[in-house]
């Protein structure tokens, strides 16, 4: 019996000193490879919080003052800088994502619940007549255009014919001719017409002063 229980004795400490260096191989395997494929990332960091610093950053930026969105249908385009990880040892790089300010003739609900998702201050259910549009195409990412007549985009995308209550300004992309209302009361940047699958994105806004000042874009890429 003694014999039988030092032979198991000896077994597990056979495989001990077995495993202990294969761990200790793997782990110093996947640490630099962890580190390879992420440099921009903390060492430890790597281990408990790899995807720390995956979400967007984008750079607060005037879009517009107040007074040049006063009346309705008046508008004006912008740029906003945005900031991507990525897994070099720059650690960032930086993306240009056009938008357009809209000033709307009524106030509507604004399509800002994404922002609870990402950890920003929640903003369900604000209404306003200033809305905020990515003009990037959520269809293959084209540049789209306001255009402020209805009439044009009949005649310049397409043919398109807007039933009577919705013969006003427009959002059209030239590329696949994919028609937007920005004035939508329930859903902002609906899709009229065109193979876009969803509203464009939207900015969340903040009025500083005399100032529309856009201070992050709603996360997500095109179709």
């Amino acid at each position: 019996m003694g014999t039988q229980s030092q032979r198991l004795d000896r077994r597990a400490f056979l495989r001990f000193i077995t495993t202990v260096p294969i761990l200790g191989a793997t782990v110093a395997f996947l640490s630099p490879l962890l580190r390879l494929l992420k440099p921009n990332v903390k060492p430890f960091e790597v281990l408990y919080s790899p995807t720390a610093q995956d979400i967007p950053l984008g750079e607060v930026a005037v879009a517009a003052s107040v007074s040049e969105v006063a009346q309705p249908w008046d508008f004006r385009y912008f740029v906003f800088t945005q900031k991507y990880p990525q897994y070099t040892p720059t650690g960032l790089r930086q993306a240009s994502v056009p938008g357009v300010v809209l000033r709307l003739p009524q106030k509507i609900k604004l399509p800002w619940d994404w922002a609870s998702s990402i950890g920003k201050p929640q903003l369900v259910g604000q209404e306003s007549d200033i809305i905020i549009f990515s003009r990037i195409c959520p269809h293959l990412g084209c540049i789209y255009n306001f255009v402020s007549e209805w009439k044009e985009v009949q005649a310049g995308y397409g043919g398109y014919t807007p039933p009577d209550n919705r013969k006003h300004a427009l959002m059209a992309c030239p590329c696949h001719l994919s028609i937007y209302d920005p004035a939508d009361p329930t859903q902002p940047g609906r899709v009229l017409s065109g193979p876009a699958p969803r509203p464009p994105r939207t900015f969340l806004y903040e009025i500083r002063g005399k100032e529309i000042v856009v201070t992050d874009v709603e996360p997500g890429g095109i179709a």
